[in-house]
């Protein structure tokens, strides 16, 4: 290979590795053939290539084989596919001689034959000389030789061809599909190399697409073009940029290489190419457009015009002399100066206007002539900043600092009307009012005091649009009420009046205190209670519980006793039965104290009872008993006692029968003696009946 050959390889390697050394690592990975097809309208185009430096190395040697299966014709799918091998020899790098007039003319066909048949290959490597460093070294220059070389067939598919990476196949027909698959014709034993295929047909052509999002950014004799990489990077892996200055008339190519994306970094990855270009002269209209090229060698349709001219940038700001008040008061002159050298780059003043000094501004007197320098603007509002905005041949602006304008106005706004409001159980407080509607009207600030006739305190850090605010409140406190006024502001700040006061009832979340039983009497079938009654100021009544003690049962209410009383007679109560008795106080709210500890009461039976029905005792001296019988027709007997006594003794309880005993016989007997029995009814609710009484001689 001649030294001019040699040397031009030598620049190129200088630019290209930006791009080949920010690619992944190479190694690691299993050896195998990639393949990409192309359709076009007579022909299908196939590119490969190996994944690993050391498969790449020998297939250089050994060459590459392709097989293709026609796999279905029209609509039909073979059962056996037809098979042609196309390749009966195998494919390799054509030699280094037939490079030579190709590598001169292109500079992709120069890396190329470099990276295949060069003696050196330059690459920074490590220092030192031991056996370690001197694979490693060799390894690396494998793998640059790999990288460029796959580089370098990417870009144009002429140096594919060449080697070895790329056919064409037009013995096709128009209703076939076709599956391909390319070998490596390295021996087995040697290294296994997976195939790689794809499946094609005429009927998958499809025309290339055009670029699209080309833009450009005119500046001061230089435009930045950029165009979206990332959404055509299937079809085109380098572009042709195109320069006009003449309308369109004529383009011509911007670079002598197509080019290609250096900016496809894994880390700071960017779906835009960009290209900046020098303009010869401002002011004149320069276009552009691009094509992109496939690895198949394909250019693809133009991309849409981007025209333009650079201008020479505004460095000016315009200052405000002046802003003066008219007489009228409802208008104002602004004066303003700049720069006579910067006409040039200048064309045209817009005057701007807000309410606030740092937002807002709004253009309200667009394309001022470039030789005015004041203006009058009406229609003044309360408030009023302006700024004077230069805006530049080249559509740059520079805007100057704000001048306040502020009509007299001493008129307060109307005092707000109509305030009421809410407070929830949460002590969240809503309060709203009648708006306003001065033109110049600003804004609201809001007072609250516990008590009507204590200082108002504001809640407002600044004036609220709105006629409406929420507020939030502690309910826990003594004061049962919050007040509220509000007065209205305008852009002058000027004050209003006070609203009237509005007081708010809180809701009342906390319970009365519960009241004390005092005494209790149960006699003579009612039982008499008198309490306490509960200190709280809210406090409305005294509910009266009762249940049964010992039982399941719930607690019944019996009665609600209004305050002040502090007392009830139950009437209701069942003799006998042991009653529980508590008390809860209710208030305005419906909020009920803890029950007191309760009062156990029991009413007595103190009615009286009839005697018994029949007592007799009947003599048995032959049996040596007496016996003794009883009739009482009476309910709710709980049991009979007898009692017994001899001759002049005091008779003392004997025996104690159920309610369903009405017979005793009595065998603890002494002859001759006298005896008498007493016989008592005992009922459930405590009640006895009156004592029958007999006497029988023994």
């Amino acid at each position: 290979m001649s030294k001019k050959v040699i040397i031009k390889i030598c620049w190129l390697l200088i630019i290209f590795p930006l791009t080949l050394w920010s690619q992944e690592p190479i190694g690691g990975k299993d050896a195998e053939v990639k393949v990409l097809g192309f359709v076009t309208k007579d022909a299908i185009k196939l590119r490969w290539g190996v994944t690993t430096p050391t498969a790449w190395k020998h297939s250089n040697t050994y060459g590459y084989t392709i097989q293709r299966k026609t796999i279905a014709i029209g609509d039909s799918i073979l059962k056996e596919p037809i098979i042609k091998n196309i390749t009966q020899v195998p494919i390799k790098p054509k030699p280094m001689e037939e490079w030579e007039q190709f590598a001169l003319s292109n500079d992709h066909a120069a890396i190329a034959a470099q990276a295949i048949y060069g003696e050196g290959f330059e690459v920074e490597m490590e220092d030192g000389g031991n056996a370690l460093i001197t694979i490693l070294n060799q390894a690396k220059v494998l793998e640059q030789r790999f990288s460029f070389a796959l580089f370098a067939a990417d870009q144009n598919f002429e140096v594919a061809k060449f080697s070895g990476l790329a056919y064409v196949d037009t013995d096709i027909k128009q209703n076939e599909r076709y599956l391909y698959r390319v070998y490596t014709a390295i021996p087995p034993e040697k290294m296994d190399v997976k195939f790689g295929g794809v499946y094609l047909g005429l009927d998958d052509y499809y025309p290339l697409p055009a670029p699209i999002d080309f833009t450009g950014i005119y500046k001061d004799h230089a435009v930045t073009l950029s165009w979206n990489y990332e959404l055509l990077k299937e079809h085109y892996n380098s572009y042709i940029l195109e320069r006009s200055d003449d309308e369109g008339t004529t383009f011509n190519q911007m670079t002598d290489v197509p080019m290609v994306n250096m900016n496809d970094n894994k880390n700071d990855k960017s779906d835009r190419m960009f290209f900046i270009d020098s303009l010869p002269q401002n002011n004149k209209v320069y276009q552009y457009r691009i094509k992109g090229i496939s690895p198949f060698g394909e250019i693809g349709p133009e991309s849409k015009i981007v025209s333009g001219s650079g201008k020479k940038p505004l460095v000016h700001n315009p200052a405000i002399l002046e802003a003066k008040l008219a007489s009228n008061n409802t208008s104002a002159r602004i004066t303003w100066e700049f720069p006579d050298e910067a006409l040039e780059t200048l064309s045209h003043f817009e005057l701007n206007h807000s309410n606030q000094v740092k937002e807002g501004y709004k253009v309200v007197m667009p394309n001022i002539s470039k030789n005015t320098r004041s203006i009058t603007y009406t229609n003044l509002d309360v408030i009023n900043y302006f700024t004077i905005t230069a805006v530049g041949n080249n559509g740059g602006k520079r805007t100057s600092f704000p001048q306040m304008v502020q009509p007299v106005d001493d008129t307060p706004p109307a005092t707000p009307v109509q305030l009421t409001g809410t407070i929830d159980s949460l002590g969240v407080v809503q309060l709203q009012w009648q708006q306003n509607t001065e033109v110049d009207f600003l804004g609201y600030r809001v007072f609250r005091a516990n008590l009507e006739n204590e200082e108002f305190t504001q809640i407002t850090f600044k004036t609220i649009p709105k006629s409406t605010i929420t507020d939030t409140i502690n309910l826990k406190t003594l004061n049962t009420k919050i007040h509220y006024k509000v007065q209205a502001f305008d852009k002058r700040y000027n004050p209003s009046g006070f609203s009237e006061v509005v007081a708010l009832k809180k809701p009342d979340i906390i319970p009365p205190t519960p009241p004390v039983f005092e005494s209790f009497n149960a006699d003579h079938g009612v039982v008499k209670l008198e309490w306490i009654t509960s200190s709280s100021m809210d406090a409305v009544k005294t509910s009266v519980y009762r249940k049964e003690k010992g039982t399941d049962t719930s607690w019944q209410l019996i009665t609600d006793v209004d305050l002040p009383e502090g007392g009830f007679v139950d009437e209701s109560a069942i003799p006998g039965v042991v009653y529980l008795y508590t008390l809860v106080t209710v208030d305005e709210s419906d909020l009920e104290s803890e029950p007191i500890a309760p009062l156990t009461i029991s009413l007595p039976d103190n009615q009286p009872k009839p005697a018994l029905d029949k007592f007799n005792a009947l003599v048995n001296r032959e049996a040596e008993q007496i016996v003794i019988t009883w009739k009482y027709n009476q309910p709710k007997v709980l049991e009979y006692i007898l009692y017994k006594g001899e001759e002049e003794t005091k008779p003392t309880m004997y025996k104690v029968f159920d309610a369903s005993t009405t017979k005793f016989i009595d065998q603890k007997l002494t002859i001759n003696t006298a005896y008498t029995y007493l016989l008592q009814a005992v009922f459930t609710s405590g009640a006895k009946s009156p004592i029958k009484k007999i006497g029988v001689e023994y």
